[in-house]
Parts: structure tokens; C-alpha cells; sequence
């Protein structure tokens, strides 16, 4: 069965995003506050990408993990806080080098695109934030900027098209 995009859309009620990209649903958010009053212990959203979307350059300040679920993989670039970089490929094909899951740690530079490109392509994942995400978290970036801290990383991101 092949279901379009616009389907997936429309029956897990997915909400264009518009600070980062793509299209999310929040799914879950712990009831559970922390001590700090301002956060409970997670939350986990659906996002996804359509072929020309990208998950732009941002970072949070909790641990976060997604998971892939159903059509193309993404690749994920990882900026550390540490000066490196990673390349992950989000996916099903264990025998080809993909992950089904990836942990972005707290403070990680994280962009993202799918793996095809084509206009009829499209990726679902999960993205679950450790403790719950909220905006006040959330840190835009700039690709340009980034390359030059990362410059090791820039030849990468410039050929996906994340500076």
C-alpha cells in the first residue's frame, strides 16, 4: 500500500513547524513535573519532512532522540559542543550503514534532510526531548556561522545545502 504525503499529513494531524521545518504533532508530555517547575520529564513528536524540507540548524538544551518510522531516510549532521562532527543516515537498512534511532546530547547542533530528494519523497520520525521540550530551549542556527566554527563540517553542509 503507498500512501502520500499529504495522507500522512492529514491523519496524524501533523502542523507545519515553522521554527525548524517540516511538519510535527506532539504525541506525549509527561505529567510529571521536575523540580524546577518549568519542565516535566519528556515529550515525543511525530516530524516530518517532505522532499524539499530540511530540518534546520538548531539545538536544544535536553537530550533528544529520533527514530525513524516510515519512508526515506534522513541524513543527520551532529555539530558538538566539543568542535566535531557526525553524519548519521536515519533509517531501516541496518546492513547499509542506517540507524533506526539517534541520540542528538543536550547542546548539539543537529540539521537534517532526507536521503532522496525527489517530489514525491517523504520521511515520518520521532523525536523524543529528555527533559520535555519547550521553546524557551530551543536555539536557532545559522549555517554560514556554523561552518565557520565547524569547518571541518562546512564541505558536508554545503553539498546537502545546510549553510
Amino acid at each position: 500500500m503507498t500512501i502520500s504525503v499529504n495522507e500522512v499529513i492529514e491523519k496524524l494531524n501533523l502542523r507545519p513547524l515553522t521554527v525548524e521545518g517540516g511538519f510535527f504533532y506532539e504525541t506525549y508530555r509527561s505529567t510529571t513535573l521536575l523540580p524546577d517547575g518549568k519542565h516535566s520529564c519528556g515529550t515525543c513528536i511525530y516530524y516530518l519532512m517532505k522532499s524539499s524540507d530540511y530540518s534546520n540548524w538548531h539545538k536544544v538544551s535536553g537530550d533528544e532522540i529520533w527514530l525513524y518510522h516510515a519512508g526515506t531516510p534522513a541524513i543527520q549532521l551532529l555539530l558538538f559542543p566539543d568542535g566535531s562532527w557526525t553524519e548519521r543516515i536515519i533509517g531501516p537498512d541496518i546492513s547499509a550503514g542506517h540507524i533506526p534511532q539517534s541520540l542528538i546530547p543536550a547542546e548539539t547542533w543537529q540539521a537534517a534532510v532526507l536521503f532522496s530528494r525527489e517530489p514525491a519523497d517523504w520521511g515520518l520520525f520521532g523525536a523524543a526531548v529528555f527533559p520535555s521540550f519547550e521553546y524557551a530551549d530551543f536555539t536557532a542556527g545559522n549555517g554560514a556561522e556554523l561552518a565557520k566554527l565547524y569547518p571541518e563540517a562546512a564541505g558536508r553542509m554545503k553539498s546537502l545545502g545546510l549553510n
